[in-house]
């Protein structure tokens, strides 16, 4: 048997161990930055296309209603009681051109039951498949606020300055007619946390006015008066305090850390640095002031 070699299996040490370990975390320590960076610029990507579907929506949408935006809230298309109108926020009424028309019909009430309509068949905000509803087309993947357990809310935001009629305040804007900026040089929507915890309309219930931001018109219903701020008031908040919920309800914001996405009127998605000028971004916001963007 002295020709027979024998061998014994060596096992890992303690510091061997520590050692493999040590460099498994520092592996993943380098590529966790990397995963957040293609995880978050996929959430952008996505982001800007449920955006440019928005818009484009609407765009359709005014051109079947020859060419009457809807309002931020109230009726549509017709702005007084009318059999088929919507009841409800601009987002309600342009379901049918994002395809949400299964939904759109589902929030149908016979007449008898709409006072605002003139008790007429109605498609109103005030029904439970919309109350319950959550849209993917409304919902940024970047919004930590809105979570699963959310049911009608939204991550974006329409323009007062552009969606401003309302049951009260009937001052319709025709599209492309009152754009005298040039739709390309003004916004439409832009992202609005879903849950702020100042300002008015925090909660971002899209089926009524909660996607609100820029409304400037300060006329009193029930006591409800909309007085968003404007000018240089009225800049975006990116990640705001390091908090999203830290947002104010009455201003656009996001939790996306280097820009803010912005629908234009033209159909096309804009990404708006975070040091964008706050005159700038007002200018964008009106759609008659005959401003040029020369930094934009």
């Amino acid at each position: 048997m002295s020709g027979v070699l024998s061998r014994r299996s060596r096992a890992f040490t303690l510091i061997e161990l520590l050692v493999v370990i040590a460099i498994i975390a520092i592996l993943i320590g380098l590529l966790l930055p990397a995963v957040q960076k293609i995880r978050e610029a996929a959430n952008r990507m996505k982001c800007s296309n449920q955006l440019k579907q928005i818009g484009l929506g609407t765009m359709n949408c005014c051109d079947t209603y020859n060419g009457r935006v809807p309002p931020s809230v109230g009726l549509y298309p017709e702005d007084t009681p009318a059999a088929g109108n919507s009841d409800g926020g601009a987002f309600l009424h342009i379901l049918p051109f994002i395809e949400q028309d299964n939904l759109f019909k589902a929030a149908s009430v016979p007449a008898g039951v709409d006072d605002r309509n003139g008790y007429l068949q109605t498609y109103s905000q005030w029904t439970t498949p919309i109350a319950n509803s959550r849209v993917k087309a409304y919902i940024c993947p970047s919004d930590p606020t809105n979570t699963a357990a959310d049911v009608g809310r939204s991550s974006y935001a329409q323009n007062g300055q552009v969606f401003r009629a309302t049951y009260w305040w009937k001052v319709p804007v025709s599209f492309p007619a009152s754009i005298t900026d040039g739709t390309s040089n003004t916004i439409f929507y832009t992202e609005k946390l879903a849950h702020c915890n100042s300002g008015q309309y925090a909660d971002n219930y899209w089926p009524d006015w909660g996607p609100i931001i820029s409304s400037n018109h300060a006329s009193v219903m029930l006591g409800d008066t909309l007085n968003n701020p404007s000018g240089v008031g009225a800049i975006f908040q990116m990640n705001p305090s390091g908090n999203p919920a830290n947002c104010n309800g009455e201003r656009a914001s996001t939790a996306h850390t280097g820009s803010i996405l912005a629908a234009m009127g033209d159909g096309s998605v804009k990404s708006v640095g975070r040091n964008a000028n706050p005159t700038t971004w007002w200018n964008a916001m009106t759609i008659a002031g005959s401003e040029v963007l020369n930094d934009w």
